[in-house]
């Protein structure tokens, strides 16, 4: 094969690769941010059991007050109710003792139904800590590992930038530049020719002389249709076929 055509060939697979390992370095800030979205759902879950409990406790507080504020008043009418002097008098207060009770009563059952909301945050809380504590754990290690594949795709990198260069250096000098600008254009700088003529790259018909000079890969050739340089890899020859085995006589023949 021409020496520029098998460089050529070389040359394409390494940028091919430096290709990928760039796509798969750039990556990197999306996979951690994926990786980070996912413990956002859980810590919101923890926050909003927090900040439910703290309602419901401020809640509680405000319930007490107005216990302890019904409570005075009923302490305050039992006293004004010793010194009425008359029965319509006596009555309204008991009345106000009423309502007061009923509005303690009303207090105190929120308060219950506090509590309880309190046991079920707490629980779901609890639920949401241990979920992050367990997911934090298998992040981080998600998070390692991205970063070890980037510092191993980076040396890689490192590696095939070096040997394109010696590839591109080592390449005839009229030569590179129709790679760099058939590459530019089309992504891809060499196509390889089928076994029925045509380009693999835009799939149109070579002329059969054409044809004929890629398969010989002497020299460097241009597909008239895309501008890709051509080359041609031979079948694989088909496997020698083994020859079947002697079959033996039987002894009593052979004795005849």
């Amino acid at each position: 094969m021409n020496p520029d055509l098998e460089k050529l060939i070389a040359l394409q697979a390494a940028d091919g690769e430096i290709e990928r390992l760039n796509q798969e370095v750039a990556l990197l800030p999306r996979r951690v941010a994926a990786i980070e979205s996912k413990l956002a759902a859980t810590r919101a879950q923890v926050e909003k059991a927090k900040a439910a409990i703290a309602a419901i406790q401020k809640d509680r507080k405000k319930l007490d007050t107005e216990v302890q504020n019904h409570q005075q008043k009923i302490s305050k009418y039992r006293d004004q109710s010793l010194a009425v002097k008359t029965n319509e008098q006596y009555k309204a207060l008991l009345q106000e003792i009423t309502f007061a009770e009923q509005a303690i009563r009303a207090c105190e059952d929120k308060i219950l139904e506090g509590m309880l909301a309190i046991e079920t945050q707490e629980k779901n809380q609890k639920a949401a800590e241990a979920e992050l504590k367990q997911e934090t754990a298998e992040i981080e290690k998600e998070k390692a590992e991205a970063r070890t594949r980037t510092e191993e795709d980076q040396k890689q990198l490192a590696d095939w930038a070096a040997r394109r260069d010696r590839l591109r250096s080592e390449i005839s000098p009229d030569v590179v530049p129709y790679y760099d600008r058939v590459v530019k254009l089309r992504k891809s700088g060499l196509s390889e020719v089928r076994e029925d003529g045509k380009c693999a790259a835009c799939n149109v018909m070579l002329r059969p002389q054409t044809y004929n000079d890629v398969r010989a890969n002497d020299r460097v050739i241009a597909c008239d249709s895309c501008g890709r340089i051509l080359y041609y890899v031979p079948p694989p020859e088909p496997a020698p076929s083994r020859a079947p085995a002697e079959t033996s006589q039987p002894a009593a023949e052979s004795a005849s």
